[in-house]
């Protein structure tokens, strides 16, 4: 599993969590817990809308030891008045080592949108090869997140309430572990809106070590939306609070809705 962020806000306010983000990446007590490994060192992405540009970075290396990319990262957030980000350290569980696999992934879809989409957990990568009607020849060595984010591109049609809902809860379905996602969807007017996902199945959050690590956590005030994994809260003190299980987000600028998944 990996350690995910979405947050919006101040460019400047946003950098003691992608600070954050870093260190859960490099020293995770929650993962050391639950599988005696503490980083998560297989590659690091992230995506930044800022002043009318989008920023797409992705890298093999580890978040903690690519140096030069997140301080590209750094500059970038120092002066930006309003950014939206998407940023993710991965852990792989399924898919090929290497930099195809780090998120977020980007996709251009025949309805007339582009989307960035990352995501935590472990899916049934078959189910969602059958669900999505691709060859399972072609996405063998792809991550259960890739496939799915494929399938989006495929049968998303809008970007609507229920449309979203409808989708991401058949993904909550074909979860063995968690779907906790973060997508950032660009339309043709250059206006943006994200759809976020936290999702654990019964099964993993009755174990303490899985729950502990895999839960999500919000962060609302002082011109900051943060939605992030558990592990920021050990380096970034602030009013985080649980996220409930099974919450879904949908975020336009100066609006946030929160919905039941499932």
């Amino acid at each position: 599993m990996c350690r995910i962020l979405f947050a919006t806000g101040r460019g400047k306010s946003l950098w003691p969590l992608a600070e954050a983000l870093r260190s859960s990446a490099e020293n995770d007590p929650y993962r050391m817990k639950r599988s005696g490994r503490k980083q998560h060192r297989d590659g690091w992405g992230y995506v930044l809308l800022v002043g009318g540009a989008v920023h797409h970075y992705r890298s093999s290396a580890p978040i903690f030891e690519d140096e030069e990319g997140f301080l590209r990262l750094t500059k970038l957030l120092s002066g930006a008045k309003e950014v939206v980000l998407l940023a993710h350290a991965r852990a792989s569980t399924q898919g090929s080592l290497g930099l195809f696999n780090v998120q977020p992934f980007a996709f251009s879809t025949r309805r007339g949108f582009s989307f960035w989409f990352l995501h935590n957990g472990d899916l049934h990568k078959d189910k969602v090869i059958e669900l999505a009607g691709f060859d399972e020849n072609d996405l063998r060595e792809v991550s259960d997140s890739y496939a799915f984010s494929a399938y989006l591109c495929r049968a998303l049609q809008r970007l609507e309430k229920d449309e979203l809902l409808r989708h991401y809860s058949i993904g909550a379905s074909l979860a063995k572990s968690t779907f906790n996602t973060a997508t950032l969807f660009l339309l043709p007017n250059g206006s943006w809106r994200a759809f976020l996902t936290a999702y654990m199945v019964e099964k993993y959050r009755e174990n303490e070590a899985h729950r502990d690590y895999a839960r999500l956590i919000e962060l609302e005030g002082d011109g900051v939306f943060a939605v992030a994994s558990s592990t920021l809260e050990l380096y970034h003190d602030a009013g985080w609070k649980g996220v409930q299980n099974g919450t879904a987000y949908l975020i336009t600028p100066g609006k946030i809705e929160r919905f039941s998944l499932r």
